[in-house]
């Protein structure tokens, strides 16, 4: 078969084939694929000094990639990512042992973080639908110079669906139609998607999309059996338009919409079921119901003279609105909310200077959040209304960065990249005291941070790359840090902190990459210095049986693991259609803790434990069929690894430890004709009950999932 075929990444390809051929961006520099997230502008994949993986979700090709069901999930086979789920409507991946708002989210170009999101586990993944992305991009490890506050242990990119590059537009009217099908046995699921894309001639293109997910109750392994309320609803949206305005220059709009009915958190109710010890919650209803709104117009530049060779820039509106319904045991409804409307103006610009490529840009977002709870008593009277909700009410963010990138040739064969950059915080919340006899006063803090990083790419031979470097990031104190007052996992109350500063790290990796187009290895080591991380800790009340937590930048300790990759055609064995591939990661970290119950320096809630996946997958020469045997693999947790947290946090985490796994799964693909795709995959075939670690639920028992895509 051509070796183009199976030209590689920097890394290894996971099993959702990580190939990127999003044609809006996409150009060829030496036969690899282009990637753009890891330094804001276009730059071959095998030349960027990061560990980064790429994710196509749109090629013609038979791809397992439209199976998926989420966000979260589309990163559960990527090495370094380990993904949570509180419930099955919520999911966090945890990036190099880290998650929540210490993992970046972005969707073309913008912020999906706001200032409400909180330390641990969030739901906020699931706010973009996977079947209106072209690809996902994500760098692994420290992204601050470029990205800001919260890119600390990694940054995933969304690129949305659009009509494709204007300069293959032409001069006559196109327009194509896709319909999309997805079935789930194990989650009695139906996911059903329209799209259409095309171009009036030269003068502007489009695409619009809906989608309809309808999830039932989940059937988990062979001792659990189904899960009780587990059932949600989804309706998604999107459009964009691209209008060309020269040979170089383009203005884009975007539309998106996601709206998420009662996901359930089963864990707090009495519908959970145990499992290795877990208790059963005593909440009769716990419901999330999420939407987010983006709306956005987008400007690419061409060269403007002497000042830069190309430019873009970006003004955006995003709503997030949230609400749980919570009925405890008592019988009370309780119904907490909170909006956040966020304003982004962006700019990037590059320009080379001789032997230096320069990237400048800018960034500002503002956020406006209001709160609120209300307590209702069983009749339906009202008992109880606060004066916010989980957050304060009546909140601003303010958030602005400049930042500069240069890659230079330094000697020989050694290519670097140095970044910089400032960034300037303010937080502003009136009402922070929940009843107003609490003693919690307003919030008016401001911070400022600087961060450098630089790397080193090494290029002794065409098929070979080194790169080592050093890289500060940085979280600075959001909303939630500083006025949180809610429940954190399931029985400690957090009360506000206005008193916290930024977080400091510092990132020292080493890796390496080899691709001769039928073999491929990568490997990246990683340490992180921890300073000033903000840390829940016991301030020795009970309060309504809850124990009571508070905050503080009391964490100082390290991050460090490794993320190993490879892959190989079965030539050698006259099998040369046939692609073996495996891959392995490992994080291990140590933080300074003020819970008595725990030693000095413990480990952080939710370190996922050691992780991986082998397969065997076969290469169609005309690519019109896929098959892949796959084996994801898990390290067991043992009660002992737990700390305080973990230890208190009985419904989700087994007290008597947690096993690991080693499942067995089929998945293939076929291109019926020019215009039909046909799917399957069978996961878990030995229905084994298991669950990813800090989950609320378990996984799905076996499960059949048939996917059809058809071009009309």
């Amino acid at each position: 078969m051509s070796k183009l075929a199976v030209l590689a990444l920097p890394i290894l390809l996971s099993p959702a084939r990580l190939i990127a051929q999003n044609p809006a961006v996409r150009a060829e520099q030496e036969g690899k694929p282009i990637i753009v997230t890891a330094t804001r502008k276009p730059k071959s994949s095998f030349d960027v000094p990061r560990a980064i993986s790429v994710l196509d979700l749109d090629s013609q090709e038979p791809s397992v990639g439209k199976q998926l069901r989420s966000m979260p999930d589309a990163l559960k086979e990527i090495s370094g990512i380990s993904v949570q789920k509180t419930g099955p409507a919520q999911g966090s991946p945890k990036i190099r042992g880290q998650t929540g708002f210490r993992t970046l989210l972005l969707v073309d170009g913008i912020r999906i973080n706001t200032a409400f999101w909180r330390s641990g586990n969030v739901e906020y993944w699931n706010t973009v639908d996977p079947l209106g992305l072209e690809r996902i991009e994500i760098v692994r490890g420290p992204g601050s110079v470029l990205y800001g506050s919260d890119a600390v242990a990694g940054v995933a990119q969304a690129f949305s669906k659009g009509p494709g590059n204007p300069a293959d537009f032409g001069s006559s009217f196109r327009m194509r139609t896709t319909g999309i099908f997805r079935y789930s046995s194990a989650e009695d699921s139906f996911i059903e998607r329209l799209e259409t894309r095309g171009n009036a001639g030269g003068d502007f293109g489009w695409h619009v999309g809906i989608s309809y997910k309808d999830f039932g109750e989940i059937i988990a392994g062979r001792s659990i059996g189904q899960l009780e309320n587990t059932a949600y609803r989804e309706v998604d949206g999107d459009a964009k338009l691209v209008f060309p305005l020269t040979a170089t220059t383009a203005l884009t709009f975007g539309f998106q919409h996601v709206g998420q009915d009662d996901g359930p958190r089963t864990h707090s109710t009495v519908f959970a079921k145990p499992w290795r010890g877990t208790t059963i919650g005593s909440d009769f209803r716990r419901d999330i119901s999420q939407e987010r709104d983006l709306i956005y117009s987008q400007y690419s530049l061409g060269q403007m003279g002497d000042l830069f060779d190309s430019g873009w820039l970006s003004l955006s509106y995003q709503r997030f609105d949230e609400e749980e319904r919570r009925v405890r045991s008592d019988s009370r409804l309780r119904v907490q909310g909170v909006t956040d409307h966020q304003l982004g103006f962006l700019g990037r610009f590059s320009k080379a200077y001789g032997r230096f490529d320069v990237t400048l840009g800018f960034e500002y977002y503002h956020e406006d959040i209001d709160s609120d709870f209300i307590e209702y008593n069983p009749g339906g009277s009202v008992n109880n209304v606060r004066l916010r909700g989980a957050v304060a009410d009546e909140a601003s963010y303010d958030q602005f960065g400049l930042y500069a990138q240069a890659e230079f040739p330094v000697w020989r064969n050694f290519e670097a990249t140095i970044g910089a950059r400032f960034n300037y915080f303010a937080a502003d919340a009136d009402q922070v005291d929940p009843t107003g006899s609490s003693g919690f006063q307003p919030v008016h803090r401001s911070w400022r941070a600087y961060v450098g990083s630089a790397y080193l790419m090494w290029k002794p031979r065409a098929d070979l790359r080194v790169f080592t470097g050093i890289a500060q990031s940085f979280r600075a104190p959001n909303l939630s840090d500083l006025t949180r007052n809610d429940i954190a996992l399931s029985s400690d109350l957090e009360i506000p902190s206005t008193n916290l500063d930024p977080e400091k790290y510092l990132t020292f990796e080493l890796g390496g990459r080899y691709d001769d187009g039928d073999r491929r290895a990568s490997i990246t080591t990683f340490y992180t210095d921890v300073n000033d991380r903000i840390q829940r800790f016991p301030t020795g009340n009970i309060v309504g049986g809850l124990t009571e937590v508070s905050k503080a930048n009391v964490g100082n300790g390290y991050f460090l693991g490794f993320e190993a990759e490879a892959a190989t055609l079965l030539d050698f064995m006259d099998l040369d259609e046939w692609e073996f591939y495996g891959y392995v990661d490992f994080v291990r970290a140590r933080v300074d803790s003020s819970d008595p119950a725990d030693p000095p320096k413990t480990k952080p809630k939710g370190i996922p434990p050691a992780k991986g996946q082998v397969g065997i997958r076969w290469l169609d020469p005309e690519q019109k069929y896929s098959f892949e045997v796959f084996v994801p693999m898990a390290y067991h947790v043992r009660p002992s690894d737990f700390n305080a947290a973990e230890r208190r946090n009985t419904q989700r985490i087994p007290p008597d430890g947690l096993p690991g796994y080693a499942l067995l799964g089929l998945r293939g693909s076929a291109r019926l004709s020019d215009k039909l795709t046909a799917s399957i995959a069978i996961e878990n075939i030995t229905n084994r009950d298991y669950r990813i670690f800090d989950s609320g639920i378990n996984e799905p028992g076996t499960n059949f999932i048939f996917t059809l895509r058809a071009i009309f």
